[in-house]
């Protein structure tokens, strides 16, 4: 029996339906416009903080436009994919990890089994590990790894994986960092009969993220196929095959699986690593024609639980750019490197750390199995370091490799500043070999470097007009570091042909070192507080001058456990004769600043004389002036206890006379030869003289120094005409 409906039920439906349809359309544009309208202003609030800086700004937004361009706003998607129920995701699944997969492999060159996307590094070492572990055994799994592997990864894998440890494998013959095929087989030889754990993994360097250098994984992996033990390589070369014009089908990565960070080869930010298992995956059933997948194996579970944006991700950029848009970031890095490299190798006395032996140039064979091309690996990074060509130079000098480490400290200050866009990075204490005098003999030692990786950095804003000043500022500093170290290995013998300066050691100073000038009168083997005093004072006043019109000079000071002196310190020269022109203006300087001090203090020592000579006199005449006039005048009034009597002129007994009284009694006389005068000090002149003329005269009297120059005007200059005139009618009237 079949239900039908009449026309006007129908009629009656369909404006529901469609009144329904257009809400939900509604609905879904204004979801839009909220979504739009609330990425606009939480990206217009952020950028509002980067206003007063635009090349940072200008940064961001080329970094975003290109993520845009290359992944999209794949969020939305991985949201939408994240709500699917487990069994649609299996169902699902498969197709696009079947498209990644062979779009890796044609990009990379990489045949593999099973691919991976990880979030987190470690998250990635974890499920190799785990997928490569043995069931069945239960002794611990030793992990053979180079000597620069990540201590912070080697910790946290080892919190969270409790069978397994790791085994450092170093080479004592060349880089530190590489795995030493020798030692590395006899470890495993030793370790196949211990009872508390098994040979298990090996994981190699392919280009290794702080120095570039890459293991002999032909080699490694032989004996890794031989023990049973799995071979995992991580790197920045992993991914340089895709670069190659062609390649042969037989070719692939020595390894059972690797991992590689395609953020950084791709320069896309948020992108997750991806590592290829490129052993045959036994027990593995395959996809059956409605794309479902039909198997319970370990490494699947890993992919469907991991993270739906990862793969999702890869997956846009496969569908939305060709091979040259993504492979640009790494192709110009790479460029750039190889360009440095060319160009350093011009330059004298500028060594190349992560340069290929003589012997033995590194190729594709090296890395990989196959018909391997012969062509050269390309140079993830570059480090390099300014070194004498002949260290037996700096033999006189104390503590010289120290002193290279200060030269490589300054460059890397000037280049840093010049062209913050190159991001050096400065190494400290990096471990690689030097050659002795003899060129015979090697010796690893700690130093400084710096280093290029143009790789690790989302921007590509280095051309090679950029580059090519860049290695020109290297070359002229190059210079400079000769001059100066010259300078500073022979300043001793030219200090000491200067009368009044000393060379004062400095070893943690870049520059030429460091002088203090010392007066005639001082003697430097017996100097005390006073003497320190004026050293200190002359160092002072002599960088102030030096330093206004050269700031190769600068103020030190030397801590002692008694007392603190202060030096000049000499910064970098750009030729060698400049060191004599720097102590000539030390020498003049001090001079002129020692005459300059003598003068104020000989002035300071008259006028303290002075000072002392005018109290002697003052208290002199007082002493006269209180004979002259008596004892009883100079009393003063201390009490207003008296009785005064007019009449009889009696006093009474307790009254004491006060001075008034006594003046009244007996007047002192009218004009004293005694009367207290002041005193005037002309530095001119030097000479104390009395200022009664002043108060007689009301004028300032100038009186010429027997030493001075003779001059036409008047020995007496008035100050003022009218006060002359009423002074002296005032004393006639007196």
């Amino acid at each position: 029996m079949t239900s039908e409906t009449s026309p006007k039920e129908q009629n009656d439906q369909i404006p529901k339906n469609d009144t329904s349809l257009l809400s939900n359309m509604f609905d879904a544009d204004q979801s839009m416009e909220l979504n739009i309208r609330i990425k606009n202003n939480f990206m217009s609030y952020c950028f509002s903080f980067l206003q007063d800086n635009e090349e940072t700004h200008q940064c961001v937004q080329i970094v975003w436009n290109k993520y845009l361009q290359c992944v999209g706003d794949i969020a939305i998607l991985a949201a939408f994919f994240d709500t699917l129920p487990v069994h649609v995701k299996t169902s699902v699944l498969p197709k696009y990890q079947t498209e990644i997969v062979q779009w890796c492999e044609n990009l990379f060159h990489i045949n593999c089994n099973a691919l991976l996307c990880s979030t987190y590094y470690s998250e990635t070492f974890q499920r190799v590990i785990r997928y490569a572990s043995k069931s069945d055994q239960l002794k611990k799994g030793i992990i053979y790894i180079p000597m620069d592997f990540d201590p912070n990864l080697k910790i946290d894998l080892t919190a969270s994986l409790s069978n397994i440890k790791f085994e450092h494998i170093s080479n004592d013959v060349s880089y530190e960092n590489l795995i030493d095929i020798n030692q590395l087989q006899d470890f495993i030889q030793r370790d196949l009969n211990d009872t508390q754990s098994y040979p298990f993994m090996v994981i190699a360097n392919a280009g290794s993220s702080l120095l570039g250098h890459c293991d002999q994984l032909t080699q490694i992996n032989k004996i890794c196929g031989h023990y049973n033990v799995w071979l995992h390589v991580i790197g920045d070369l992993l991914g340089s095959m895709a670069l190659l014009p062609s390649i042969k089908d037989n070719v692939n990565i020595n390894c059972d699986s690797l991992t590689i960070d395609i953020m950084k080869l791709f320069g896309i930010q948020n992108l997750p690593y991806l590592t290829f298992f490129l052993r045959p995956t036994t027990g593995v059933k395959q996809i059956d024609d409605n794309k479902t997948l039909v198997t319970t194996h370990p490494l699947y579970d890993f992919i469907l639980h991991s993270p739906s944006i990862s793969f999702l991700s890869v997956w846009s950029i496969s569908q939305r750019c060709s091979h040259d848009t993504v492979l640009s970031h790494m192709k110009q890095s790479f460029d750039l490197t190889n360009l440095l490299l060319k160009n350093l190798k011009g330059i004298k006395r500028l060594r190349i750390l992560n340069e290929d032996n003589d012997q033995e140039v590194y190729t594709y064979q090296r890395i990989c199995s196959g018909d391997a091309p012969n062509e050269s690996l390309p140079k993830p990074v570059v480090i390099f370091r300014y070194e004498p060509d002949d260290l037996s130079e700096l033999e006189t000098m104390d503590d010289s490799n120290g002193y290279i480490d200060l030269l490589n400290l300054w460059l890397f200050d000037k280049l840093s500043q010049q062209y913050p866009k190159m991001n050096l990075e400065l190494l400290k204490s990096v471990h690689f070999q030097i050659l002795k005098s003899d060129n015979m003999d090697l010796n690893q030692t700690a130093a400084h470097a710096i280093r290029f990786a143009p790789l690790e950095h989302l921007l590509d804003i280095i051309d090679h007009n950029d580059m090519q000043s860049f290695v020109e500022d290297i070359r002229r500093y190059s210079e400079i570091l000769l001059a100066t170290m010259n300078g500073r290995k022979n300043l001793a013998s030219i200090v000491s042909k200067y009368e009044n300066l000393i060379c004062i050691p400095m070893p943690q100073w870049a520059g030429v070192g460091a002088v203090r000038y010392i007066p005639n009168m001082i003697n430097p083997s017996e100097t005390n507080q006073p003497s320190t005093a004026e050293i200190n004072t002359i160092q002072a006043e002599l960088a102030r001058q030096l330093q206004s019109n050269d700031s190769a000079f600068s103020l030190g000071v030397e801590a002692d456990e008694h007392d603190s002196m202060f030096y000049l310190r000499l910064g970098m020269i750009r030729k060698s004769e400049d060191l004599d022109v720097l102590l000539e203006k030390v020498l003049k300087g001090g001079k002129e600043t020692e005459a300059s001090l003598k003068y104020v203090e000989d002035m300071a020592d008259k006028i303290r004389i002075g000072i002392e000579k005018v109290q002697r006199d003052l208290q002199d005449e007082n002493l006269q002036l209180l004979a002259q006039e008596g004892l009883l005048r100079q009393l003063p009034l201390i009490s207003s206890d008296y009785l005064l009597n007019y009449e009889s002129f009696f006093f009474s007994s307790s009254v004491l006379i006060t001075l008034d009284v006594m003046s009244w009694w007996s007047p002192a006389p009218s004009t004293s030869m005694l009367g207290k005068k002041g005193r005037s000090f002309d530095l001119n002149s030097g000479r104390i003289e009395s200022t009664e003329d002043t108060y007689a005269y009301r004028m300032q009297v100038k009186k010429q120094s027997p030493h001075a120059p003779m001059h036409n005007n008047n020995d007496i200059t008035p100050t003022n005409t009218n006060t002359l005139e009423n002074s002296t009618e005032s004393n006639t009237k007196q």
